[in-house]
């Protein structure tokens, strides 16, 4: 048996699915020249998967530096309580 043979170039919506997109989404992104590298064989506008990768690389954003959670407040929801208003006025 073969090992299965992964495609070197694909087509809009193959290349719009592997990048959770909508095919029209793609479209529009390749259309203002803010997509992926595409390559034209005749009538048929595909992808190479390289250049797929590379897009997804040019993209990547790191993640943000996590808060301390002691840092920041819990923020209650709704109307304060009887207590806790009395321990604002105390503090002011």
């Amino acid at each position: 048996m073969s090992a299965p043979i992964s495609p070197i170039a694909y087509s809009y919506p193959d290349a719009a699915a592997l990048l959770g997109l909508t095919p029209g989404a793609l479209r529009d992104l390749v259309y203002k020249g803010r997509g992926p590298a595409v390559v034209r064989i005749g009538r048929r506008t595909l992808f190479a998967a390289s250049d797929l990768a590379a897009w997804i690389e040019a993209h990547r954003v790191p993640a943000p530096p996590s808060p301390e959670v002691s840092a920041i407040p819990r923020r209650r929801r709704g109307r304060p309580t009887k207590a806790s208003q009395l321990m604002i006025g105390k503090s002011a």
